[in-house]
């Protein structure tokens, strides 16, 4: 690294031991090449010679861009609670005192959560016994309306002091401002309930403490709903950095176009595909939360065009002969029932959104067999000072549909 680059390069006092963040002493520009790189070689059997992978390089270090943050809570010795992150490569607690990747508003209300948990006798979890009462502490907002969402993961045992520390973590989150002086507006705890070994931070059941269990967002003329437990992406810069480029690539969608959006979220393609004019809009989700926040989020923003179908998308009854498919599956991509359900709808074009490369490199096998191209690859950076990254791959049909 040279002395410029090294100089752009971000510091923490928990670098080295945090598996939050496993390249931040790597200068941007650097961490972007090496992931274009390593794309590249994972793409090396699919991707033609003429096909550059397009990425965007910020024009300062990217820093304080999480807006959403979940930290495991541990019991400690003499009664205490712990919050902190995972240490890399094991379950020991990292206490945090700032943080590079995440807003300060929510690394502060971190460590004050732990003296409410203490102050109304809440303990934290033991992992060895299965005993104690909270597993993780969340925080999220939203730039567009400032709302702050918190929650709390614990066991189902009934704890008393549960309530009082959710009306003290209200008032804390209050006094909370974000990166840009902004205040925050709290609107809402929820417990999550989880029980049982299990290395997730979100149980299935919500349960809301205080105010409502969802946040509003306000963004690029759109209204979304995203309550506690939906996916929505946690980058700040997500609608520059994901959303516009993903609808760029993809290109014009029209009245006679039916678009189908796979793994649809809470709608954050859908929404803007319906509203841009495609002539129908179908939104496949499988979390039960995701689909009532799409189906709340179509009438809200009143897109009739727009049409939600829960199941999961490789399972989904749909018609062939779609005019666009977009799918954002989980890390693990689409697997064969997801391919096959691509290659049925037969669309002249596919724009992938993948946040694991490795999943993307092997769904495009059978892709490019049953007829189809990679037109174009572009990186979305929504994980600075990580491994990870979101892809985009447009696929076109060389060829005629492939119908399962």
């Amino acid at each position: 690294m040279s002395p410029d680059t090294a100089e752009s390069a971000l510091r923490c006092p928990h670098e080295t031991r945090c598996g939050g963040c496993s390249r931040l002493g790597v200068a941007p520009e650097d961490q972007l090449r090496d992931k274009r790189d390593a794309l590249r070689e994972l793409l090396s059997d699919t991707l033609p010679d003429d096909v550059p992978i397009g990425i965007h390089v910020p024009a300062s270090p990217p820093v304080h861009t999480r807006t959403k943050l979940a930290w495991p809570v541990r019991s400690g010795p003499g009664g205490r609670v712990r919050i902190g992150m995972f240490a890399r490569g094991s379950h020991d607690l990292v206490p945090i005192d700032e943080c590079q990747l995440g807003d300060p508003a929510l690394t502060s209300l971190q460590k004050r959560t732990a003296e409410i948990l203490e102050r109304h006798g809440v303990p934290g979890y033991d992992e060895a016994s299965h005993r104690g009462c909270v597993r993780a502490f969340h925080a999220r907002f939203v730039d567009g309306t400032s709302e702050l969402l918190l929650g709390l993961t614990t066991t189902s045992l009934p704890h008393r002091g549960l309530e009082g520390a959710a009306r003290d973590l209200w008032e804390a989150a209050a006094d909370c401002v974000d990166r840009h002086g902004r205040p925050l507006r709290p609107v809402g705890v929820v417990r999550s309930v989880l029980d049982g070994p299990s290395n997730t931070l979100l149980g299935s059941e919500q349960h809301t403490l205080l105010g409502r269990d969802h946040l509003v967002e306000q963004i690029d003329g759109l209204s979304i709903r995203v309550s506690f437990p939906s996916f929505y992406q946690s980058h700040r810069g997500a609608d520059a950095l994901l959303f516009a480029p993903a609808l760029a690539m993809l290109g014009p969608v029209g009245p006679d176009d039916r678009v189908v959006d796979g793994y649809g979220g809470v709608g954050t393609f859908g929404l803007r595909l319906a509203r841009a004019g495609a002539g129908r809009v179908e939104l496949v989700e499988s979390s039960p939360s995701s689909v009532q926040d799409a189906r709340h989020n179509a009438a809200t923003n009143r897109l009739t065009n727009l049409h939600v179908i829960e199941a999961p998308f490789g399972a989904a009854r749909l018609a062939p002969d779609a005019q666009a498919v977009l799918v954002d599956p989980p890390r693990k991509g689409l697997g064969p029932d997801g391919v096959q359900q691509v290659l049925h709808l037969g669309a002249p074009r596919v724009l992938y959104v993948s946040c694991g490369p490795k999943a993307l490199a092997r769904d495009l096998v059978p892709l490019l067999a049953g007829g189809y191209r990679v037109h174009a690859v572009q990186i979305a950076d929504l994980f600075p000072h990580t491994d990870h990254y979101e892809t985009l791959c447009l696929l076109e049909r060389a060829r005629g549909p492939v119908h399962a």
